[in-house]
């Protein structure tokens, strides 16, 4: 067995740690927001479901969007998804606080 890595999975190991430490630090982030204004974080989270909801919906800006890449069915995926996570994410700020 080899004690190195392969050069090419060291890449993906090095952006799950990067996505690993965004993720704390939003959460922390969240979190405080959650404790020290929670009327407005819940407004905030609201306005970018939807916000989303629209955006993936349709190609923005002639498909500049970063989304835009996406065909009609990835795009309602991808807000699917994206919604479903931020209302997962709400719920598990409000039991943490």
């Amino acid at each position: 067995m080899s004690e190195t890595v392969d050069p090419e999975k060291a890449v993906a190991i090095r952006l799950r740690a990067r996505l690993a430490v965004v993720e704390r630090a939003a959460w922390f982030g969240l979190v405080h927001a959650m404790r020290t204004r929670p009327e407005e974080v819940e407004a905030f989270i609201a306005s970018e479901r939807a916000r989303c909801t629209e955006g993936f919906g349709e190609k923005e800006a002639g498909g500049k969007g970063w989304a835009g890449d996406l065909t009609v069915p990835e795009r309602a995926m991808l807000a699917a998804e994206v919604d479903k996570g931020l209302a997962d994410l709400l719920a598990e700020a409000k039991d943490a606080v």
